[in-house]
């Protein structure tokens, strides 16, 4: 026995305590962790929004607010209520997605059979201008 009256171990007992104690309340911050991280999967909790990290929207949808797939749905309703054409659609599209050409660098065209007329338009020809004087 010690000379209080206890085993001798008392500084050893609280040491041994203050550590159970830590390790106990990191198990329960742990615990509390994953079940906020569950409750966020379920969506039961919000995430919260952190200014400056970018726009919120749900998963799979396409962001909100203006850019390529607003134009482009704006696009899909104007064609729709008949206020362009198909091709004027195709070329606004085509600019929009980056698939296509563009108007000045369209593919050459294949070369013509021996004997037909090249395809496209036939070419202009200037009218003479009059000499200066």
């Amino acid at each position: 026995m010690g000379p209080r009256g206890g085993g001798g171990f008392g500084f050893l007992h609280m040491i041994g305590g203050l550590v159970g104690m830590v390790l106990f309340l990191a198990i329960l911050l742990g615990l509390a962790a994953l079940a906020y991280k569950f409750a966020r999967k379920k969506g039961w909790v919000s995430g919260g929004h952190r200014p400056g990290h970018g726009p919120r929207h749900e998963p799979g949808a396409p962001p909100p607010g203006p850019g390529p797939w607003e134009a482009l749905r704006i696009l899909d309703e104007r064609l729709a209520r008949g206020e362009i054409e198909i091709a004027d659609y195709q070329a606004r599209r085509d600019a929009l997605t980056g698939t296509g050409y563009p108007p000045f660098h369209q593919p050459p065209a294949p070369p013509a059979a021996p004997g037909q007329p090249p395809a496209g338009p036939p070419p202009t020809r200037e009218e003479p201008q009059p000499p200066a004087s």
